[in-house]
């Protein structure tokens, strides 16, 4: 598409003719869009930037095989997912569409829990800001740790935005994203950022959407309410297909947290049955989850929540549940004392794994209730 000449009004009432132009570099654009989201929203409203260049694994033992080049969310814990080519980049046209669908399809299978949340506490670290600060600025009044687990509810459930950004989109980019938005769960779309400047160096950017048809957008919304299941029907449906074994586990776990004095609830999102216990502060919080997975339940030990409650804000308290949880356990899913360390639920099973389970609750449930572990 042929781009027209823009003509900006100064204070003054002078006319500036702002001619077509590109950006001078990939990273250039990269910036700008990382420091100012709004330039690539649609109805997104705020987006919090996660990282830069975020690795994605292909397997589970990987650090990462594949970089994007912006992960955002939006305040309703949706995953962005946003790669930026340069009109001159012939990628993209076809190629730039097949790195995305790698990255959707891995990302949301090895990205763990809490993985996300790590890598924005640690970019915000990176520019001297304070984690903390920014997602209390960023989501309101809103819960954090109900914002966390939305966010990784959805990234597993394949809930994400996959957003393509260029200074031109090429007619047959531009088809390619209008079908998927319309075959696809995720939302799929094209930002056209077109880039005008004048002899004086001014630049001026207009963006330009392209992908959300008005049937997707209405099929799509219509689907975004996740109704919560019942306990019961959670289990038989995201624990009875794997087996007796699994059912007995899953019952196992319930039956400690409830002994303990806690509740086991589905998550609101449905992506878990969650361990609730009453804080020393009158505030509920969520040791351990069950988690539901491709492979069957598993069973963290939520150091991800923890680590935002005054009993676990030092990391050798957690370091010290760690390595009791590697004792009762084995070894666990993730070495992260900020993230959600699991094994499968089916360790429960065998007796003397259910009687440490039932020891590190108790130790958990001493800490968070403000009294020194023995």
């Amino acid at each position: 598409m042929t781009q027209g000449v823009l003509y900006m009004v100064d204070v003054d009432g002078g006319l500036r003719r702002m001619a077509p132009s590109a950006p001078a570099s990939e990273d250039q654009m990269q910036m700008l869009v990382a420091r100012y989201p709004e330039l690539i929203t649609d109805g997104d409203g705020d987006l919090l930037l996660i990282k830069r260049e975020q690795a994605i694994a292909d397997r589970e033992d990987s650090s990462g095989r594949w970089s994007l080049d912006h992960l955002f969310v939006t305040r309703e814990g949706v995953p962005v997912l946003v790669e930026l080519k340069r009109a001159v980049d012939t990628r993209l046209r076809r190629e730039v569409v097949g790195q995305m669908m790698d990255y959707a399809a891995n990302g949301t299978v090895y990205w763990q829990g809490g993985r996300v949340a790590e890598a924005f506490a640690a970019t915000a670290a990176a520019s001297g800001g304070n984690p903390d600060q920014l997602l209390s600025e960023f989501l309101g009044d809103a819960d954090p740790e109900e914002f966390w687990r939305q966010v990784d509810s959805n990234m597993k459930a394949g809930r994400v935005k996959l957003v393509f950004v260029a200074d031109n989109i090429p007619r047959e980019l531009a088809r390619i994203v209008e079908f998927l938005n319309d075959q696809m769960r995720a939302d799929v779309r094209a930002v056209e950022l077109r880039w005008f400047s004048d002899n004086a160096g001014t630049t001026t950017l207009s963006p330009r959407i392209i992908g959300e048809t008005e049937r997707a957008a209405a099929a799509k919304a219509a689907a975004t309410g996740v109704v919560s299941m019942d306990r019961a029907s959670w289990i038989a449906e995201y624990m009875a297909p794997f087996g007796e074994e699994m059912l007995r586990a899953t019952d196992k776990y319930i039956e400690i947290i409830e002994a303990a004095g806690g509740d086991a609830l589905v998550a609101s999102t449905n992506g878990s049955i969650l361990s609730s216990f009453p804080g020393a502060d009158g505030k509920w919080f969520y040791p351990f989850h069950l988690w539901k997975q491709k492979a069957g339940g598993q069973l963290s030990i939520s150091l991800g929540y923890l680590k935002d409650r005054a009993a676990f804000a030092d990391e050798a308290v957690r370091q010290q549940l760690y390595d009791r949880a590697t004792a009762i356990f084995g070894p666990l899913s993730t070495r992260t004392l900020k993230g959600f360390p699991g094994v499968p639920v089916t360790r429960l099973n065998d007796p003397k794994v259910a009687a440490g389970f039932r020891g590190l609750v108790q130790e958990v449930l001493a800490l968070g209730a403000g009294q020194k572990a023995t």
